[in-house]
C-alpha cells in the first residue's frame, strides 16, 4: 500500500518550485488558474480516503511510514491535493475539447458501484459507515469519470507497434510478470489458523473473505485483489503470491498490516498472454508524459 503512493523526488521539487512568492489566502490550500481549492474541499477529501485507509488497515494506519521516513497521513495529504490540481486542470482542458459527463452516464456509474456494494441498502451503509454524502459520492464520481474520459481520449490517438511492444517485454520480463490473486486478511494468527483450517475442510475461499476479511473493498469481491504486477504490493505478501501456481492456496502470510492467506487464480508470464498490455503501458507512458507536461503548463500555486 505504502509503495503505491510514494511520493518523488521531482514531484516535491515541482510543489516547492511552484509555491513560489504568493501569499497564502485564508482558506485556501492552493489555485489552479483562477480556480482555488479550499481548505474545507481538502478536508472533505483527505477524510473519505483516512476513513477509508482506517477501516482496511486499523486506527494506526495513518501513523504507518513509508520508505522514504514519512507517515501515511502526510504522504496520503500532498496525494490528495495533486488529485485535486489535477482534476481542475482536466475540467478546463475538457471544457476546451467539448468533452463532458451526462447525468446518463454517472446514474449508470452509481448504478455500477450500488451492484458491487450488493445493493441499495448496502450502499446506503457504506456512505453512511464512510461518512459521506450523496451528493459528494457523486460529485466525486463525475470528476473521476472525466479524468477518465479525458485519458481515453488521449490515448486512442497513440499508435504502438506490436514489435516495440515486444521489445519492451523482453527488456522489463521480470518485472512484467502478472498475477491475479485473492486474499483473507485477518488481525490475528489465531484468526489466520481457524480461516485456514476452514478453507482445508472445503469451505468456499471467496464466501470465507467475505464474511471474515478485515479488507472490505477487496472482502466484497471475494478477496479478488484484481492483476498485479511485482513492486505494486507487500514485499512480504508478494514473495509468496508470485511463487504459488495457478488455484493454490497459501500457508498463513504475516505482513505489517495483518494475518493474510492468499489465492493465486491467475498468471501471464508470456508476451503472447499479455501483449495487450504491454501495448496499453506504453500508451499509459505517453499520457503521463501528456499529465507532466498539462501540470508544467498551469499556473498552479500551493499554499
Amino acid at each position: 500500500m505504502l509503495k503505491k503512493i510514494n511520493i518523488t523526488i521531482a514531484f516535491l521539487a515541482l510543489l516547492i518550485l511552484l509555491t513560489g512568492c504568493d501569499q497564502p489566502k485564508e482558506g485556501v490550500v492552493a489555485k489552479v488558474g483562477e480556480e482555488e481549492i479550499t481548505e474545507e474541499e481538502f478536508s472533505d477529501e483527505y477524510n473519505l480516503f483516512e476513513n477509508i485507509y482506517i477501516r482496511q488497515f486499523g486506527e494506526d494506519a495513518m501513523s504507518q511510514i513509508g520508505e522514504d521516513g514519512r507517515a501515511l497521513e502526510e504522504i496520503l495529504k500532498e496525494q490528495i491535493l495533486d488529485k485535486m490540481i489535477f482534476e481542475k486542470i482536466i475540467k478546463k482542458e475538457t471544457d476546451n475539447m467539448d468533452i463532458s459527463v451526462s447525468d446518463e452516464e454517472l446514474a449508470e456509474k452509481i448504478e455500477e458501484y450500488i451492484a458491487m456494494t450488493g445493493g441499495e441498502e448496502e450502499f446506503s451503509e457504506f456512505l453512511e459507515t464512510s461518512d459521506i454524502t450523496r451528493e459528494y459520492f457523486s460529485e466525486n464520481l463525475r470528476k473521476e469519470i472525466l479524468v477518465n474520459k479525458h485519458k481515453e481520449d488521449y490515448i486512442s490517438s497513440i499508435e504502438v507497434e506490436e514489435e516495440e511492444a515486444r521489445d519492451f517485454f523482453n527488456e522489463n520480463k521480470e518485472q512484467l510478470e502478472v498475477i491475479r490473486a485473492s486474499h483473507i486478511l485477518v488481525k490475528t494468527e489465531e484468526q489466520a489458523q481457524l480461516v485456514l483450517d476452514r478453507i482445508n475442510s472445503g469451505e468456499d475461499f471467496e464466501e470465507l473473505a467475505e464474511e471474515l476479511s478485515v479488507d472490505k473493498a477487496s472482502g466484497l469481491l471475494g478477496g479478488d485483489l484484481g492483476y498485479f504486477t511485482k513492486g505494486t504490493r507487500i514485499p512480504e505478501f508478494e514473495e509468496i503470491a508470485f511463487d504459488l501456481e495457478k488455484g493454490q492456496i497459501s500457508d498463513i502470510v504475516k505482513t505489517e498490516v495483518g494475518y493474510h492467506i492468499i489465492k493465486l487464480v491467475d498468471k501471464k508470464d508470456k508476451f503472447e498472454e499479455l501483449k495487450d498490455e504491454m501495448i496499453m503501458i506504453l500508451k499509459e507512458d505517453e499520457y503521463k508524459q501528456e499529465k507532466d507536461r498539462l501540470r508544467e503548463n498551469a499556473k498552479v500555486v500551493i499554499y
